[in-house]
């Protein structure tokens, strides 16, 4: 579906906005949760004879309302996120840009989190029964609350609504995958895992696109402020123009490195063979999230197979960057041995790691994303899986080419916004 076509519900404000209003889950939605703010200052729900202070008819009610709007939003159609999403608005936006984009922000936002809710109570009662799963949904719950909260239309007028609400959001579901990967954990045995990955894989990939449209939303915004004040950026929200790969080679070698000293007390040389200079139009936290997922399992294999004969620890890996128009390439190439032919079967399915599982891990590393911390240079099985829906999200991709007992080559392929778009 074209992109401008299918904010067609986005962009006409009488539609969804006023449908919201007369909408009568909305409405019973909006009093539940006043009632709640105004009879339980704790939010237990209950009173203190520990019953629920609303009649059975009532509450039955306004769950069957709430579930009714939950189905309705989760039921629209969402465009991908592309770059002619990501520059349809350019700093600084003036105040019908920045109206217009609360919109489509917030609309999209709504129908992210019912989708997620939906996927939620599909699963079998004996995992949604589960505290952190069920913690992870009341996270959801709470907002669509703050979503439908909003004083709609006007109060996606003022700029300090947005960055509240926006602002907030982040702050609520930065431990959002914590909790869940915690709560998989601990029912995996009671649940087919096969079901229990594909509903991650989609929960992962709504989460980076929501994620995506609020960092880029808030982007724009502070980049507004700034051209007001004289200071010119680069940016278009998330995305940087002409940015140095080098640089974020480099940097992100280092951090990698960090982590090695941390888990191995050993460091191994990144070295840049071509393209010092290459500069190119990305979203660097993604291609920094790919970067960070290649090179940790380059530098653990040399670190593992390092003995002294080779010396592998020794020997840098090596990096290639190669621009070609508005597509970018780097290869990013090691020495420790190759991939086991078992494991290249299953390297890009979910869940799957080579590091052996510790006996204290959460597993909460599997499932880290750009912008989040990293705490633990190996056991994320969701590494590479996810740098591939990475590159595909913005039609890029990531191949990989292992001599098994040499080495192995991963090639990033980048393609960038056209120059019209910038």
């Amino acid at each position: 579906m074209h992109l401008r076509s299918s904010y067609r519900y986005a962009g006409v404000l009488g539609g969804l906005l006023r449908q919201r209003y007369q909408y009568s889950g909305f409405r019973q939605f909006r009093w539940y949760s006043r009632w709640r703010k105004e009879t339980l200052p704790r939010g237990d729900g209950k009173n203190n004879s520990g019953r629920l202070d609303i009649p059975f008819e009532a509450h039955y009610k306004i769950r069957s309302h709430i579930e009714m709007l939950i189905q309705d939003y989760a039921k629209k159609p969402i465009p991908p996120i592309t770059y002619q999403y990501l520059t349809q608005y350019k700093p600084p936006l003036q105040n019908n840009e920045q109206y217009m984009l609360s919109i489509q922000t917030v609309n999209l936002l709504l129908c992210y989190t019912c989708r997620q809710l939906q996927a939620i109570q599909n699963l079998p009662y004996i995992v949604v029964l589960n505290p952190n799963i069920e913690l992870t949904n009341s996270l959801y719950l709470s907002t669509l609350e703050t979503l439908l909260s909003v004083d709609y239309p006007y109060g996606l007028h003022h700029r300090d609504t947005m960055v509240s609400l926006l602002t907030n959001f982040l702050e609520e579901h930065q431990d959002t995958l914590t909790t869940l990967a915690a709560g998989f954990q601990e029912v995996m045995k009671f649940y087919d895992h096969e079901h229990v990955f594909r509903f991650l894989n989609l929960h992962l990939r709504n989460r980076i696109s929501m994620k995506m449209l609020v960092t880029h939303h808030l982007g724009l915004l502070e980049q507004t402020d700034r051209f007001h004040q004289g200071i010119t950026s680069n940016d278009i929200g998330v995305l940087y123009k002409d940015l140095k790969i080098s640089s974020l080679v480099e940097q992100v070698g280092e951090f990698v490195n960090d982590l090695c000293s941390i888990s191995y007390d050993r460091n191994v040389p990144v070295k840049i063979m071509e393209g010092h200079d290459v500069t190119f139009t990305c979203i660097p936290t993604s291609l920094e999230y790919v970067l960070t997922e290649v090179l940790k399992n380059s530098l653990r294999a040399h670190i593992e197979h390092s003995n002294s004969e080779n010396l592998l620890t020794q020997k840098p890996v090596e990096v290639t960057i190669v621009r070609n128009d508005n597509e970018l390439q780097i290869r990013i190439r090691d020495f420790g041995g190759g991939i086991p032919p078992a494991v290249e079967e299953k390297m890009f399915d979910y869940s799957y790691s080579t590091v052996a599982e510790k006996k204290n891990d959460t597993g909460a590393e599997a499932y880290i994303l750009p912008g989040e911390n990293v705490n633990n240079v190996s056991g994320m099985g969701f590494g590479l899986p996810m740098c591939k829906a990475y590159m595909e999200m913005f039609d890029g991709r990531l191949d990989i080419q292992s001599l098994w007992g040499w080495g192995t080559d991963v090639y990033i392929k980048l393609t960038g916004p056209s120059k019209e778009m910038l």
